[in-house]
């Protein structure tokens, strides 16, 4: 009996024990994650890595880019006071910032992790959204993925709604609604190394998930300083369609052909990252890329293949 309660009372402390946002999303420039993923679309293969900091919406961040087949999706993580969040790149006007999880927090404890609710008006009818997702923290589970077997990885469990509707008069000429939700676990000084995610849309569930296939990462938290981005980074590199060009913030870009020839230029920006998209008519070829910020000036380069 005496045994009994002696594993209640550790069970029950170590469910209270602070859990720190900073042991499961390990965040420095050069860490990469691939995973495999499935959807409707087929099994996908992503490489995940952190190409530099900056600051963005005042915050220090870690600027990533998820690369799959010959398109790339940025974003930044950042550790508030209150928790470590992720930032989409997209226009202010569609920007989603989510709370993956608190700074520190412990077993069963719950979070929201985004929430919006706008209403609008356009040529007569009357649009109505809501979206919001709440996340729980779980316990801790052993994993077996491609890249490896974990031990005491951190479930964290989500679940959202979204409505949305079209009205016109106080008569709605439109409504969807559905469910999603995800697990994921993170091993320790890891990150994320198995996901799955599901949705109800019309009373059909789906489910996709992801498992770690390889991974590179690097002890960050031992007073390693963190600076602007203050070099030049492309990827896809080598690319074929369109490449991702990161910079300091102010930096107008200037892209050569490697007879000293420009061929196009990107106007001074507060963006870190853009984009150039090559017209048609320029050929494959090494081309040279010319960030200029003030009287400073760095250069990269970058491999178009046709």
């Amino acid at each position: 009996m005496k045994f009994a309660y002696l594993l209640l009372i550790m069970a029950l402390a170590v469910s209270m024990m602070a859990i720190s946002a900073e042991d499961y999303y390990p965040l420095q420039v050069g860490n990469s994650w691939t995973t495999v993923d499935s959807s409707d679309w087929g099994m996908d293969t992503t490489v995940s890595t952190i190409v530099g900091t900056a600051t963005h919406m005042g915050y220090e961040s870690f600027i990533a880019v998820d690369y799959y087949e010959d398109e790339a999706d940025t974003f930044y993580f950042q550790l508030r006071p209150d928790g470590l969040y992720g930032v989409s790149e997209e226009d202010e006007d569609f920007m989603m910032v989510i709370k993956y999880m608190p700074r520190t927090f412990s077993i069963g404890d719950d979070w929201i992790m985004f929430t919006k609710d706008t209403t609008w008006s356009e040529e007569g009818m009357d649009y109505s959204q809501f979206f919001q997702m709440t996340a729980t923290a779980v316990g801790f589970d052993d994993q077996v993925v491609p890249a490896g077997s974990f031990s005491d990885c951190l479930h964290i469990m989500s679940e959202g709604v979204m409505d949305y509707y079209m009205m016109m008069g106080g008569d709605t000429l439109y409504s969807m609604s559905f469910t999603f939700g995800s697990s994921m676990w993170l091993g320790e000084d890891v990150g994320i190394v198995k996901g799955l995610d599901w949705d109800i849309e019309e009373g059909d569930t789906t489910w996709d998930y992801t498992y770690l296939i390889d991974y590179s990462v690097t002890n960050i938290f031992e007073g390693i300083e963190k600076p602007e981005i203050s070099g030049i980074h492309t990827w896809p590199n080598p690319f074929n369609s369109t490449c991702r060009i990161a910079t300091p913030a102010g930096a107008e870009v200037e892209i050569f052909d490697v007879t000293g020839r420009l061929v196009e230029t990107l106007p001074a920006s507060e963006k870190i990252v853009r984009s150039w998209t090559p017209s048609a008519d320029v050929p494959g070829g090494v081309y040279l890329v010319r960030a200029t910020v003030g009287e400073e000036k760095i250069t990269s380069k970058v491999l178009l293949v046709k």
